[in-house]
């Protein structure tokens, strides 16, 4: 159970930074730490939840994995200062171009993802 919590909390940080990449300079240092924070939390949970059944752990993994949603998009930095959440909330939801800036801070290029370019017309 720990490495599912592990990768859930992973995968959810993750996610977060490639959807909503204008984190600024310290959306990178949030990450890891908060990234560390969670598994500590984790560690602590599958400590005590050893002897819980098997739908009790499956309800703790849905638990974590949604506190671990909220709190990321919810406190990762932004540039524009309105968090991730919020902007989910309203109905600002990340674009191809959102998504190709995200996965190229980590180090991976997609062009597809990125919008056409549009023709210039001929004056």
């Amino acid at each position: 159970m720990l490495s599912l919590l592990i990768l859930l909390a992973a995968l959810l940080h993750l996610g977060a930074f490639v959807s909503y990449p204008e984190s600024g300079r310290f959306g990178v240092t949030f990450l890891y730490i908060s990234g560390l924070l969670w598994i500590a939390f984790a560690l602590l949970l599958t400590r005590a939840a050893s002897a819980a059944t098997r739908e009790n752990r499956a309800f703790i993994a849905v638990a974590f994995a949604l506190a671990v949603a909220v709190s990321v998009l919810s406190l990762l930095p932004q540039k524009d200062g309105v968090s991730a959440l919020r902007k989910l909330a309203t109905g600002v939801y990340p674009d191809g171009r959102s998504f190709y800036v995200g996965l190229r801070r980590i180090g991976i290029d997609a062009p597809g993802l990125l919008p056409p370019a549009a023709e210039e017309k001929p004056v």
